[in-house]
């Protein structure tokens, strides 16, 4: 799915649900901040039950799809708020990454290993 219709999905659902809601239902970044905390520890307890670490609870069942993509809705709708271009901050990120790990793969060639976690 294009970013694009993502973010207008978003958008068109955001705008319904507060039709029908009151325009306080996913509004502000006050807002928006409380519930990506509480999407992502959902999102948190499912991983941390998939991987065995904790018990599911009695009638609950783990929605790792749901949850990764609650998360992102939320993203989405902060930066909609915010007027950021998504796609092009992706694009930066990434181009970024891959700078990061072509200075990484200098020094490895520079010295025969590879430099210890956190540094530049």
């Amino acid at each position: 799915m294009e970013i694009e219709k993502m973010i207008e999905d978003t958008r068109h659902f955001t705008k319904s649900v507060q039709d029908q809601l009151g325009p306080q239902v996913f509004s502000g970044p006050q807002t928006l901040m409380a519930e990506l905390c509480r999407v992502s520890g959902s999102l948190a307890g499912g991983i941390l039950v998939t991987e065995g670490k904790r018990p599911a609870r009695s009638g609950t069942t783990v929605r790792l799809a749901h949850d990764i993509s609650d998360v992102l809705y939320i993203l989405i709708s902060i930066s909609d708020y915010y007027h950021i271009d998504l796609e092009r901050a992706w694009n930066d990120l990434i181009q970024e990454g891959w700078g990061n790990l072509a200075k990484l793969q200098d020094m490895e060639n520079e010295t025969g290993e590879m430099p210890e976690r956190g540094t530049p």
